[in-house]
């Protein structure tokens, strides 16, 4: 329960107090306090759900009145937050959650990079309590898309704040999230579906990399790696004799430092190994012998690992993502068609953003999809999470139904003939049938 005090005035003052010269009351003697006159007249005071004794100050009656209602109301209700803690800035509760976040290196620098940039320079020096608002979420994210962020950097950085402010409702610094109220709307855009290459696409960029490489665009395409593990692919990782691959690791940037880290989610995996792939890296360790590299583990700091690589620069280290992408990989597009020749006196190849390494574990999936692979063992293949999360992307790439229904009822019709025949009943037999399409899997498209 709030209550209301006049600090300027005791409670009860004794008959032999003089009586203030400047407040007088009908009802009771007005003995002023060593504080009359000093700050704020009015305090409300009470216990906070901890147990806490709080006061604030204020200039009127009526202010205190309402507050003190206001208190009571959200001591009853379980919503009170700690005014003194709400009036911190956003950027300093922001910084105390980045620093005790416990997200990999990787993803905490693009945690900070996206709150200093995005979120502090737009909002950084409000307090916590004034982002109580909707609108003021509204407004922020209007200036996100004036500044001409793309729809899906605008969710990301949304997200990340969203995680700040609830870590503050958790504290107990904010009643409730307001990225997560009704009229907080973010941008809609119609989503890109994937195109996948096609396979004289796909040979076409892997003949344009560098000899030295080519194994490796062949086992993204091949097995469905991601960039970093082609790049973290290592001796003990390849079983000739079982026909199998087992993804262990990656090779990533924190900042600028090349590290060696599980994969993506770290999803631990083991690939089927197409015999014409198996031929094929096979030939590349002849001509090219894996290399010892160190490097460290997880972060920059990190102890130092070393695993014998099949695929290294012409300096023998682990390939630098950045500077592979921005000349082996352009140059292989530009030799396929994907991306024009640079003009004379640029600095750079076109930018390609759609057609990066990860196509070719896009045309992994779509051969394997077309191939009558399940959902299932893909993502399992591909090192997703979730098989919902692949069927969502590749969804539009299965069979159409109206082509299973076919197929279905063309299979029947071939099992109906051939007991007919069985029996001798030539009226049985008079159906006709489709053979199924001749479709064509990794291993056809690498011996190619």
């Amino acid at each position: 329960m709030a209550d209301v005090y006049d600090r300027w005035h005791k409670s009860h003052p004794k008959p032999t107090e003089a009586e203030c010269g400047e407040h007088k009351s009908r009802t009771k003697r007005m003995a002023p306090t060593a504080d009359h006159g000093i700050g704020k007249r009015w305090q409300v005071r009470y216990r906070d759900l901890e147990g806490h004794q709080r006061k604030e100050n204020f200039h009127t009656k009526a202010e205190a009145d309402n507050r003190a209602a206001e208190v009571d109301v959200e001591l009853r209700h379980g919503s009170y937050v700690v005014p003194a803690e709400t009036k911190q800035t956003l950027d300093a509760y922001a910084q105390k959650w980045l620093a005790a976040n416990s997200v990999g290196p990787t993803t905490a620098l693009r945690y900070e990079a996206t709150v200093r940039n995005h979120i502090v320079e737009h909002l950084g020096r409000r307090e916590l309590r004034s982002l109580n608002q909707p609108s003021v979420i509204q407004g922020w994210i209007r200036a996100l898309q004036d500044g001409g962020l793309e729809v899906p950097t605008i969710e990301g950085i949304f997200d990340i704040l969203s995680s700040i402010l609830g870590a503050a409702v958790e504290d107990g610094l904010l009643p409730k999230n307001p990225c997560k109220a009704k009229s907080v709307k973010l941008p809609t855009a119609t989503k890109k579906k994937i195109v996948p290459w096609s396979l004289e696409r796909v040979r076409a960029v892997i003949a344009g990399l560098p000899k030295r490489f080519q194994a490796g665009g062949k086992l993204a395409f091949g097995c469905g790696l991601r960039q970093g593990e082609v790049f973290g692919f290592a001796v003990e990782d390849i079983d000739f004799k079982g026909g199998w691959i087992h993804v262990n690791r990656q090779v990533r940037l924190v900042g600028t430092k090349p590290v060696f880290a599980l994969p993506k989610g770290n999803k631990i995996r083991s690939v089927p190994l197409p015999a014409q792939l198996a031929a094929a890296l096979k030939a590349h360790m002849k001509e090219f012998p894996p290399v010892e590299v160190a490097l460290p583990w997880a972060k920059p700091d990190g102890e130092p690992k070393t695993f014998c690589l099949f695929f290294v620069d012409q300096k023998g280290r682990a390939y630098n993502r950045s500077v592979f992408n921005m000349g082996d990989w352009k140059r292989a597009l530009a030799a396929a068609g994907v991306i024009p020749p640079r003009e004379r006196g640029a600095r750079y190849l076109q930018a390609a953003p759609e057609d990066g390494m990860h196509a070719l574990r896009h045309a992994y999936a779509s051969v394997l999809l077309d191939a009558g692979e399940s959902i299932k063992a893909l993502s399992e293949f591909l090192g997703h999470s979730d098989p919902g999360f692949t069927l969502r992307t590749y969804t539009h790439l299965l069979p159409s139904s109206e082509t299973r229904t076919r197929k279905a009822i063309d299979d029947a019709f071939t099992d109906t003939e051939a007991e007919a025949e069985d029996d001798g009943d030539p009226l049985a037999a008079q159906g006709t049938s489709v053979p199924p399409p001749k479709l064509m899997c990794p291993q056809c498209a690498l011996a190619a």
